[in-house]
């Protein structure tokens, strides 16, 4: 796979995760939508958002594997420091606007309990905290070790002990698509001759098990082994035979501002399209869609002429080089 398919899919999975905040998580939230493809879609799509963002990492981890304490706290500065201030914001702002759908309910507890999306970076952290403990008792050296490591992932999936405390219990349903997008790049599993025919089978046995299973909805337990099965089939095809456009690659370029910044614009887009008294759905999932990728995009542009502003607010310390960008010093899950 190339930098640009890498992107491609970012960029898609930027999408969809934008759509979800738009919908809104559940009824209660967003365009207070309890029924309908856009409420299936949004409830269906749990089992690829996440999971696929995960895979990537792992995938991208999986050409440039080793991890160490140095390492470490450079995936700290890239991920933690950025969460911790613009979640904060983002709690805030939720408190002070009144058409804000939910708010902080013990301020005591804040990051302790992530806020928001912003679990994703907390708890990807912690996999890189594991992947630092596998690293050091080489357990990822062979595809033996990697499958005795993946399923033991896939135990502690199933049986999610713990709170979600500090992301803990987002790191145990990430792990199992980390490793699966590690193996992919790693033992070249994404690769293999028969790879590219056996994606759409893959996607096809994803569909059956929803068929068999049940559709998703908000209830829905995301740590069953149902959905671990769909959201592996479904990923895992979408690395293998992935979506190839070049303005999703230019989204995924910024899928980390995107990330951060895309519920600011999303929410502002709702609340003042309700106050112009515009109720159509489609037109606000579209504008709601638009503002929320081009106003992180635009924040991104105007951060990055800072330092400071860069190194806090998006984990970036060096300048990203105009005209080239290898890795996409913007994107999402860098490895």
């Amino acid at each position: 796979m190339m930098n640009r398919d890498v992107q491609s899919l970012r960029g898609f999975a930027c999408l969809l995760l934008v759509l979800y905040h738009v919908a809104g998580s559940t009824p209660a939230q967003g365009l207070h939508i309890s029924d309908g493809l856009l409420r299936l879609l949004t409830d269906g799509l749990a089992t690829v958002r996440m999971p696929l963002f995960a895979l990537i990492a792992g995938a991208l981890y999986g050409w440039r594997p080793g991890m160490d304490v140095a390492k470490l706290g450079d995936k700290f500065r890239r991920l933690i420091v950025p969460m911790l201030i613009v979640s904060t914001v983002f709690a805030l702002v939720q408190a002070w606007v009144p058409a804000a759908n939910s708010e902080v309910q013990d301020w005591h507890l804040l990051h302790i309990l992530p806020v928001a999306h912003y679990w994703f970076l907390e708890s990807l952290f912690l996999v890189f905290c594991v992947m630092t403990l596998v690293d050091w008792v080489r357990g990822l050296a062979s595809v033996n070790r990697w499958a005795c490591v993946f399923g033991a992932s896939i135990a502690l999936y199933l049986t999610h002990p713990g709170e979600n405390w500090f992301g803990f219990m987002g790191m145990i349903y990430l792990l199992p698509y980390f490793l699966a997008g590690f193996a992919l790049t790693r033992f070249g599993f994404g690769t293999m001759a028969l790879a590219p025919r056996l994606a759409p089978v893959m996607i096809v046995c994803a569909l059956a098990v929803i068929a068999i299973w049940e559709p998703p909805s908000v209830d829905t337990n995301r740590f069953s082994l149902a959905m671990l099965g769909i959201g592996l089939l479904f990923s895992a095809a979408l690395w293998i035979r992935p979506v190839r456009a070049r303005w999703l690659a230019r989204i995924g370029d910024y899928s980390f501002a995107i990330f951060l910044f895309h519920v600011f614009f999303t929410a502002a887009t709702r609340i003042l399209l309700n106050r112009l008294g515009v109720q159509e759905v489609g037109m606000h999932v579209v504008l709601g869609l638009a503002c929320g990728v081009i106003g992180p995009v635009l924040v991104h542009l105007l951060i990055v002429r800072s330092r400071v502003m860069r190194a806090l607010l998006l984990g970036m310390y060096r300048k990203p080089t105009v005209g080239r960008e290898p890795r996409a010093p913007g994107s999402l899950s860098q490895a």
